[in-house]
């Protein structure tokens, strides 16, 4: 890593960048022309995702392709908020991203979906629709 890489890393990780940890779809890498995507390294404040893996330095214009990463910690009101609008514009979402919306654990979203309350995809692996969620998140309220 040569200095410059270095102060741009550190100046964004000032700004509140972070690592990113997600799955990113293959998909991503043929839409940005990437010639070496084992050398990709992502850096996010989301829903902004940068990639610093080689001298191109590229920024996608949208997040199709990259997996939403729950956060760590303790999100204010309002970033959860944000995180929640987010996750509700997909179309289906992962047990542990619907657990984030309701407020629940992952194994009563197991349980939600075995009671039909939420509804899933047909085919493995388990995804529920985000209209199934919002339904239950009016239901909570």
């Amino acid at each position: 890593m040569n200095s410059t890489l270095c102060r741009t890393l550190r100046k964004m990780l000032s700004d509140g960048f972070e690592q990113y940890n997600g799955v990113i779809d293959p998909a991503v890498y043929e839409r940005l022309k990437c010639e070496k995507p084992e050398r990709a390294y992502w850096v996010c404040n989301w829903p902004i995702l940068h990639c610093l893996g080689c001298r191109r330095k590229c920024t996608p214009k949208d997040i199709r392709g990259f997996q939403i990463v729950l956060p760590n910690a303790e999100p204010s009101v309002i970033e959860w908020q944000e995180r929640v609008a987010t996750l509700l514009k997909k179309k289906f979402m992962r047990p542990a991203e619907a657990a984030f919306c309701l407020d629940v654990s992952e194994r009563h979203v197991r349980d939600l979906v075995e009671e039909g309350i939420l509804i899933r995809h047909v085919r493995p692996p388990l995804r529920i629709t985000s209209e199934s969620v919002k339904q239950e998140m009016e239901q909570l309220e």
